[in-house]
């Protein structure tokens, strides 16, 4: 099994597409996820260091796919991206390692930023 420090579960391919890009030319290890029942399995396999997560993902929205996260791989930080972060206002379950929860469209060196800082944790 190869080492994957990020495992990224978001519906938007163009999203999934940036995502990949930026991680390619940084060298970080990651897998991209289209459903979140993909982004799990995802997680169980390679017990990433991080998942970024999108809040909106159609059949398992991404406060569940992060409570399944914790029960899969609890050493799996997690970053919520959304563009709609008052929809997390106050239902954020304290016991998920939730490290950020960051708006679309986001700022790429922020990211990056936040990502590495994770990683090297």
């Amino acid at each position: 099994m190869n080492q994957v420090d990020v495992v990224v579960t978001d519906d938007d391919e163009s999203v999934r597409w940036l995502y990949q890009e930026i991680f390619a030319l940084e060298g970080i290890a990651h897998r991209a996820a289209a459903t979140g029942a993909e982004g799990l399995r995802l997680v169980a396999e390679h017990r990433p260091r991080l998942a970024i997560v999108d809040l909106k993902l159609g059949a398992m929205n991404g406060l569940e796919v992060a409570r399944r996260i914790k029960a899969v791989s609890d050493n799996t930080k997690i970053l919520f991206v959304t563009g709609y972060d008052h929809a997390l206002e106050g239902n954020v379950d304290e016991q998920l390692p939730v490290v950020a929860i960051i708006e679309k469209p986001f700022d790429v060196p922020s990211l990056l930023r936040l990502v590495k800082s994770v990683l090297r944790d």
